[in-house]
């Protein structure tokens, strides 16, 4: 059963894993907790996980027309007032912009773990808009698009899935992309190369990245893991790795990451 404690979506487990900690997943740009509700919210409840997914500010049920007011620091600070509502200090599951997210989080308060599903890299965006212009200036010009919430399912299949996609899954975020934040991306887009350079925290990380991303290159998934000091682990399909084709294989490298 999903249960709707605004901004956050709560799915209990029906058995809770003795000393599991919460789950807490983190969307990315341009959609909300829902990406998360179909498949991975129920997927983990049925394993023992209490779960939880966020709305960040101006996404899904919140305030859209607000949405470009809102920058990266009001959303990792939103994510910090989440957090401090659950039973327990949470593992963060954050994807893409979420991953990026997750990794800020990291650094100003204590948790179980993350795990960086096809990860914003530390340094931000401004590498993977490069080498997406390279390869395929038309995917980056879909991106200014979606900005529009102009995308069919074709431009949707293009950006985040592989061709083995369910018909449902591209309808469903068909109908439910929306805007980004400009003021977001704009900070997003800002080169940090200096995060590299600064050790990460002592943390438990997971980094897992798509065979056929056309957002996120392996090249970025790469250092994301060399900046946390693990190695990366790579599934089949597209962007959206938590509703394409490996989803359950992504899914069950968690399940064993976090039982480990």
């Amino acid at each position: 059963m999903v249960r709707m404690t605004s901004p956050l979506l709560h799915v209990p487990p029906a058995t809770l894993r003795r000393a599991a900690p919460p789950l807490l997943f983190i969307h990315g740009a341009y959609v909300g907790a829902w990406c998360w509700q179909s498949r991975f919210l129920p997927w983990f409840a049925a394993r023992g996980y209490d779960c939880y997914a966020l709305d960040l500010p101006g996404h899904g049920s919140r305030d859209r027309a607000g949405l470009d007011r809102f920058g990266l620091d009001d959303y990792v600070s939103d994510i910090i007032a989440a957090i401090a509502t659950l039973p327990a200090p949470p593992v963060l599951i954050g994807h893409s912009l979420g991953g990026w997210l997750a990794q800020e989080v990291a650094e100003r308060t204590a948790l179980p773990g993350l795990a960086l599903l096809a990860s914003v890299p530390p340094y931000g965006v401004a590498g993977s808009l490069a080498h997406m212009g390279l390869a395929s200036p038309r995917l980056l010009l879909g991106l200014g698009r979606w900005s529009h919430h102009e995308l069919d399912l074709h431009g949707v299949r293009e950006l985040l899935f592989s061709d083995g996609a369910e018909v449902a899954e591209l309808r469903r975020f068909a109908e439910l992309v929306q805007a980004e934040s400009a003021r977001a991306l704009a900070e997003l887009m800002l080169p940090r190369p200096w995060r590299l350079w600064r050790a990460a925290p002592a943390q438990r990380c997971l980094v897992i990245g798509c065979d056929d991303d056309r957002l996120i290159s392996r090249h970025d998934v790469e250092l994301t893991a060399a900046h946390w000091r693990v190695a990366p682990h790579f599934v089949s399909g597209g962007h959206a790795l938590m509703a394409d084709v490996a989803w359950q294989q992504t899914a069950a490298l968690i399940d064993r990451w976090l039982s480990s």
